[in-house]
């Protein structure tokens, strides 16, 4: 199996790379700017035209929440427009794609857990800008998953457990909401 990863510096990329190293059925491709860009739809066809995938994992995002409040257009530039070209490009060659989304989508006010078919109500500029990332995926690429996610963290890059733990180490209390 041939899966291509767009971000290959992310954590879900690092992560994935690592379990597919384990498996030699699997040949891993991933993609990391400048090379493949989300603002550059061409460079991430030409990647998939020269990789060839049976499967293309998108978990590229603008993930700076708080940020976004104030680069609306950056976010939506990524996280809508990216994943459109990302899921084109797929589509493009016939492959499905795994596109990663958030729990943003919705607006925190439900008493129990989301479900799939729960009605969506992003409350920030990131959540819009995933949801709409997720709409333009499934309108491009019949072939489409959209995995929601409330954390993401591994051994690589700056996340909340890693955060904590490292506060953990310097601190003798720690105040978390």
């Amino acid at each position: 199996m041939r899966l291509y990863v767009i971000g290959g510096q992310g954590q879900v990329a690092r992560s994935l790379r690592e379990a597919a190293a384990c498996d030699t059925d699997i040949v891993f491709g991933w993609a990391q700017r400048p090379e493949v860009d989300l603002l550059r739809p061409a460079s991430i066809a030409q990647a998939l035209a020269e990789f060839r995938p049976d499967i293309v994992i998108n978990p590229a995002a603008y993930t700076a929440v708080d940020k976004a409040e104030s680069e609306p257009e950056q976010a939506f530039a990524v996280n809508r427009d990216g994943a459109r070209a990302v899921a084109a490009a797929a589509a493009s060659q016939g492959v499905p794609v795994i596109h990663l989304s958030t729990d943003y989508v919705f607006d925190g006010t439900k008493d129990a857990p989301y479900v799939e078919g729960d009605p969506v109500n992003p409350r920030s500029v990131y959540g819009r800008s995933k949801l709409e990332g997720e709409l333009a995926v499934a309108a491009v690429n019949p072939q489409h998953i959209v995995l929601r996610t409330a954390w993401v963290y591994s051994p690589f890059g700056t996340n909340f457990a890693r955060t904590m733990l490292r506060l953990a180490g310097e601190r003798d209390q720690l105040r978390v909401v």
